[in-house]
């Protein structure tokens, strides 16, 4: 599941991207169910994929030693959130995934508390280090589509 990232570092790079963050932290502190709306495509935009090819998306990322940065999983829609670079939006289209950006906003659960939410976050290496769009692209080219090459093997980030 999550690493060492995901808690309250996670939590305070999300309420840093959000804006007045202990504002931020505080509002999630006191939120039914620990869950907020942040706004996306400031630091960060979101690639959403469904539930089960999200998972194989993940694991063939993980599998090829990509970057990978923040990834929440909301169980009750049956969707995984990738947090990529902001400025991507142009080629998920065609792959028939919706893309979150500015003016879109992610109820996010806070990854500071044990998961009583349907929403939870699943992976996070580094937070500064986003998801890498092409990589993302290529996990879920071989995942969404037939007869795709498998992502390319990269050496692990130091």
């Amino acid at each position: 599941m999550c690493d060492e990232f995901c808690g309250p570092a996670l939590a305070a790079w999300l309420a840093r991207a959000a804006g007045e963050p202990q504002r931020c932290l505080d509002e999630w502190e006191l939120a039914k169910n620990r869950v907020m709306l942040l706004p996306a495509g400031a630091d960060w935009d979101a690639v959403r994929i469904p539930e089960r090819p999200g998972h194989e998306v993940l694991a063939r990322l993980r599998d090829g030693s990509a970057p990978v940065g923040p990834v929440m999983w909301d169980r009750r829609c049956g969707f995984l959130y990738f947090l990529v670079p902001p400025g991507s939006e142009d080629v998920w289209s065609p792959l028939g995934l919706r893309f979150l950006t500015r003016g879109g906003w992610l109820a996010a659960a806070d990854p500071r508390r044990p998961v009583r939410h349907p929403a939870q976050w699943l992976y996070s290496r580094d937070a500064v280090r986003l998801t890498a769009p092409a990589y993302l692209y290529i996990a879920c080219l071989g995942v969404l589509t037939t007869g795709a090459r498998p992502l390319p093997r990269v050496p692990a980030p130091l």
